[in-house]
């Protein structure tokens, strides 16, 4: 019997609210206590280059012109200012809320926010688009940055309809450049742009990719399943790599809900961790802060009172094996398992429901097969939806607990990034994929920073729900687990393996000599991803946008026959027989 393609991993990138995620500066960020000297002045560095606070003149450094003497004193000495502006934190008025409805009618003033002074738009010619799309296209450009080979070898190898893009948002584009500027218009004595309507889209995100970074021309979608849609997205790409009907996909999302409209929506919910609740919690939790703390509004998993909104963009390249060992890709992990599954009959829209256990029991299932019980038992972690709402850390955490037991787990690392990064909606499963690939470089599992013991009517049995940072060393834990659950049953989990694990089952498909061949390759991706970075720590981000670039007409841009298509300026024809 044919084996199945492994769809890998094999790059990654995007921005959020801990910073951008190549090099695993964002992981990096949520774990910082826990990391070397060496890591954390690196990521002090990249942090504030974001924020605008120093800048890189050759070998030096400045602020403000003033030249920087010792780099590593000055971000020594500024580190936690630097950090508080990045996270979950007090909203921007300015550029969220000029008009006052989330900050004084709404009363809601936390956020999880781009790194303070990060404007994704101001890196190329952004034309009035939607703040997802704009960050669509920083993220990717990341992404691109971090794969370290250029698209043109992709191009070389695959033929444009083995090339695929599933990517968007849940919840639509509404700031002012997308739906939200198309409804406000009229009531605000306007008109709408011609660019509202399509720039709002959920799918907008994947178009954006096809039309102005990869010009890509084959299969193009978005599969929305409200705060479930990276995974949804993730078990597509998966599924058609699997069945071979594309060898690279482009998986990911953009959000940018932090919009009086979204807030207004989970306010009216009682969803949101509003500022009287938040300080009446802290009150009822001793805590010293008299006004609302907004970098603990988020406390997944404790005594807690709603969720934070956040925004965030992140992306994945998949490809099959052996199309990863041809170029010398990086490979960053697998994913052999994504299941998705609805909650049958409901009484609640908004309610949990049972479809969660079944895409839960279905990924540790598959990592028992895989792993066998002991790897699983002691060497796996999970990646919790964690909302931060009463209602989520009963009926999740009995999920987790539950699946626990029945697979002899007793003590599951259970963290929860929302504590972090606010709930990016379509987006909450690529922050906690992008977190995973960061556990495998440091060993370390972010803690839920935000409590310090767990609620009583939390199930918690069989598990270790993290207060303080699991470290082990790098590529102890073999395999995670990312787990999501969106309104209206739109229940999502997948299982992703580890590097060390995904090389050792392509090595038994090689010969000796065919792995020394692709290592000999990889050695020189490595280092242009170095060469990425270390530009990228500067500020120089080589965003990549390519407006009315070599646009095909049908007219004179292609040739068609029975058997192909070929297409003007793509290396590779377009089988029709195949």
């Amino acid at each position: 019997m044919t084996k199945k393609p492994i769809p890998v991993i094999t790059s990654f990138g995007g921005v959020n609210a801990a910073g951008r995620s190549s090099d695993h500066i964002g992981y990096q960020n949520t774990v910082f206590d826990s990391l070397s000297k060496e890591d954390q002045t690196k990521v002090l560095k990249d942090l504030a280059v974001m924020q605008g606070l120093i800048k890189a003149s050759g070998n030096s450094w400045s602020k403000d012109s003033e030249k920087i003497e010792n780099l590593n004193d000055f971000l020594n000495q500024n580190s936690d200012q630097i950090r508080l502006n990045t996270m979950v934190r007090k909203l921007n008025r300015e550029l969220y809320d000029p008009d006052g409805i989330i900050l004084d009618q709404i009363k809601a003033s936390a956020g999880g926010q781009l790194p303070t002074g990060f404007d994704p738009g101001s890196f190329y010619s952004s034309r009035q688009h939607a703040r997802a799309l704009q960050m669509t296209i920083f993220g990717m450009s990341d992404t691109l940055g971090q794969f370290g080979i250029k698209w043109s070898e992709i191009e070389e190898k695959v033929s444009p309809d083995q090339i695929a893009v599933f990517s968007g948002s849940a919840m639509g584009n509404l700031d002012h450049f997308g739906l939200g500027g198309m409804m406000q218009s009229r009531i605000k004595g306007s008109r709408s742009s011609s660019k509202n309507l399509a720039f709002g889209l959920i799918g907008m995100s994947a178009d954006f990719i096809n039309a102005y970074m990869l010009g890509n021309v084959g299969r193009t979608g978005h599969a929305a399943g409200a705060c479930a849609t990276f995974l949804f997205n993730l078990q597509l790409g998966k599924e058609i790599i699997e069945n071979g009907t594309s060898r690279v996909v482009i998986v990911g999302s953009a959000e940018a809900p932090i919009t009086p409209e979204i807030y207004d929506g989970f306010f009216a919910v009682s969803g949101l961790s509003d500022d009287k609740r938040m300080v009446a919690l802290q009150s009822q939790l001793k805590e010293k802060e008299k006004e609302p703390n907004q970098t603990k509004a988020c406390r997944p998993f404790g005594d807690n009172i709603g969720m934070v909104l956040g925004e965030s963009a992140q992306f994945i390249i998949l490809m099959d094996e052996d199309l990863a060992l041809e170029i010398g890709a990086e490979i960053y992990g697998s994913v052999p398992t994504v299941a998705s599954h609805a909650d049958g009959f409901k009484s609640s829209i908004s309610g949990p429901g049972i479809g969660n256990y079944i895409t839960l029991a279905k990924c540790v299932a598959s990592a028992n097969k895989i792993l066998g019980s002991k790897t699983l038992q002691e060497q796996t972690f999970i990646h919790a939806h964690g909302t931060g709402t009463p209602a989520n850390r009963t009926s999740e955490s009995h999920i987790l607990d539950k699946v626990a037991k029945a697979f002899g787990i007793k003590k599951w690392p259970v963290s929860a990034l929302k504590s972090f990064l606010g709930h990016s909606m379509a987006v909450a499963g690529g922050d906690q994929l992008i977190s995973a690939l960061g556990t495998w470089d440091k060993g370390v599992i972010p803690r839920i920073h935000s409590i310090q013991k767990t609620a009583e009517d939390v199930y918690d049995d069989n598990l270790a729900i993290l207060i303080n940072d699991k470290v082990e060393k790098p590529n102890f834990f073999k395999a995670a687990f990312l787990n999501a659950k969106g309104f209206g049953g739109n229940n999502a989990s997948a299982l992703i393996l580890g590097p060390d694990v995904t090389l050792s089952q392509i090595k038994k498909r090689l010969t000796n000599k065919a792995f020394k061949d692709y290592e000999k390759k990889l050695e020189k991706t490595r280092k242009s991803i170095k060469a990425y970075n270390e530009n990228a720590s500067k500020g120089n981000y080589k965003t990549i946008y390519k407006f009315n670039h070599e646009v095909l007409e049908g007219i004179d841009d292609l040739e068609i026959t029975q058997e192909k298509i070929k297409l003007k300026g793509y290396k590779k024809e377009i089988d029709l027989e195949s």
